[in-house]
């Protein structure tokens, strides 16, 4: 569903994600344009095809926005007169990811939480969302998902 033509029924085009069709039963994604938003703000961007547990048990195509890391670690362990070094991956802080199915999961700095979302469009800096379960548009905040703990405390007092 990533790789589909994306046609002329965009709402607006700064849309990400949205239901097309005389129904509006038609999901369309544009991993494209996520992929140069996250090129001009310097996010991380991923796509690929894996299966996570939170949302589903089969494998389905993930776009994934990173936009802070934790620390990687060392570790350095002696065998005889041999010494190893293990690095940790680089593991994402704050993300938003989107699967095929529309269905998304965002972490920040203080939750994580799964969005089946109905739409998704970029407001500058910003992904602005309207999912199921929410009562009005959310706004996935970029620059503060951005923000890692050395460079700021406003995620600790805002």
């Amino acid at each position: 569903m990533f790789d589909q033509h994306v046609g002329d029924d965009r709402p607006s085009r700064y849309h990400v994600l949205w239901y097309a069709g005389q129904s509006g039963s038609n999901l369309r994604i544009d991993p494209g344009l996520l992929r140069g938003w996250c090129r001009q703000w310097d996010y991380h961007f991923e796509h690929r095809r894996r299966v996570d547990h939170d949302r589903a048990d089969e494998p389905r195509t993930q776009a994934r926005v990173s936009f802070a890391f934790e620390a990687t670690t060392e570790q350095t362990l002696t065998h005889g007169d041999r010494e190893y070094t293990f690095t940790t991956d680089r593991t994402p802080a704050t993300f938003f990811e989107l699967d095929d199915c529309g269905d998304a999961r965002l972490k920040t700095w203080a939750s994580e939480r799964t969005l089946d979302l109905r739409e998704l469009r970029i407001d500058g800096r910003d992904l602005v969302f309207d999912a199921v379960s929410e009562p009005g548009p959310g706004r996935v905040h970029g620059t503060w998902l951005a923000t890692t703990v050395e460079k700021s405390t406003y995620w600790l007092t805002g």
